[in-house]
């Protein structure tokens, strides 16, 4: 049976093409650790390594790509602004879509917090977000866009906001890059935490955050170590990147990301293009079965891939391995990692089956998904 893979916003699949090959072509005859080893392969890794944070640096329109740490993911991230620029007893807003990424973090370091109302599409209204300051308020943390609803944020907004209240402004890109574009100038955004392996179309593993200078200098170091620079001391260097991201990279996943990024960049309208068109097809086609409803963005409205519903007379995990048994079609059921999501939509505790197309879904796949779906909940 072929693999029919409708879960992109958990992870992207496929990869961009050549991505294995690549990183395979690494581990087997380029391995070297940058700035240890005398060899003209640590050049060629340098030179891969600042190739990506150009990259990422262009994708975010921050002019200092040493000012770009690499992390697991972004949930390490997220962790890593959290408790490295706030402390318990400081207040935050969030919107009312946030993913446990940032509702963990500051729950356990006991940091107190508002939540922006949201439409029940999942929209942040921020009509009330000037009345949610208080004195001990320390930052604004915007889903760019929602894990569940689909919904693109605007941004502008609250970086208005924070910057004439003087709060640091966090973005979780995971959900929205490379499709909706983040400008960290435009938006004087304090830090981006962004993810590879989803959209950007690269390898498990490799993540980070592009960190305003200031900041950057200030931050306290998630770990620290040797840097292969600065080695007659043992205080943490203050150059940058090295500051950041101290011991052995995780070089193959660079050298994957890096991979996909000009991938990316090379088709990026056609990429965006296909996404857009398989999601309206889905929705489209979900609309019209009966039984099934769907919660989030509207097909009009701004909004990414992500696509969730619920089902009349049948439970959404019945369904969705209803899907993958009859059709191998891979869904995610579940709250998704997002409870507050679910609250604004009305969906918890149950839940939502969410399906994500991807760039590399074709026309005849959301089709096949369709008519077994509609199958499913003709007999439920």
């Amino acid at each position: 049976m072929k693999r029919i893979y409708l879960d992109n916003g958990a992870t992207s699949f496929p990869k961009a093409p050549g991505l294995g090959r690549v990183m395979m072509e690494y581990i087997e005859s380029g391995v070297i650790n940058p700035n240890r080893t005398e060899s003209s392969l640590s050049y060629k890794a340098f030179d891969v390594s600042f190739s990506l944070r150009e990259k990422l640096s262009s994708l975010f329109n921050y002019p200092y790509p040493e000012c770009i740490a690499f992390t697991r993911n972004v949930t390490e991230a997220l962790n890593w602004l959290i408790k490295g620029l706030l402390k318990t007893g400081d207040h935050v807003i969030v919107s009312g879509s946030e993913h446990n990424a940032v509702m963990r973090p500051i729950n356990q370091m006991g940091i107190k917090h508002s939540v922006i109302p949201s439409s029940s599409h999942g929209f942040n209204d921020y009509s009330t977000l000037p009345s949610l300051i208080r004195p001990e308020t320390r930052a604004i943390i915007i889903n760019a866009a929602g894990n569940v609803s689909g919904a693109v944020q605007n941004l502008e907004i609250p970086a208005e906001i924070a910057k004439k209240h003087n709060l640091l402004f966090f973005i979780d890109a995971a959900q929205a890059s490379p499709y909706v574009k983040i400008d960290m100038e435009a938006l004087n955004a304090s830090a981006v935490a962004f993810t590879g392996h989803k959209a950007l179309l690269g390898p498990q593993g490799i993540g980070g955050m592009i960190i305003r200078k200031e900041l950057a200098l200030a931050i306290s170091p998630l770990t620290s170590g040797g840097t292969g620079s600065r080695s007659d001391s043992e205080e943490v260097p203050s150059l940058l990147p090295d500051r950041l991201n101290p011991g052995t990279e995780n070089m193959p996943g660079i050298v994957g990301l890096e991979h996909s990024l000009s991938f990316i960049e090379e088709n990026y309208s056609s990429l965006k293009e296909t996404e857009e068109e398989r999601t309206r097809e889905l929705m489209e086609g979900l609309s019209k079965i009966k039984g099934i409803h769907l919660f989030g963005a509207g097909i009009d409205e701004r909004r990414t891939n992500v696509v969730s519903i619920e089902t009349e007379g049948i439970d959404e995990a019945e369904v969705s391995a209803l899907l993958l048994e009859r059709g191998g079609i891979e869904t995610r059921v579940g709250l998704h990692c997002s409870p507050s999501s679910h609250r604004t939509l009305g969906t918890f505790p149950r839940g939502t089956l969410r399906f994500s197309p991807g760039p590399f879904t074709t026309k005849d796949e959301i089709i096949y998904t369709l008519n077994i779906l509609r199958e499913i909940m003709e007999n439920a």
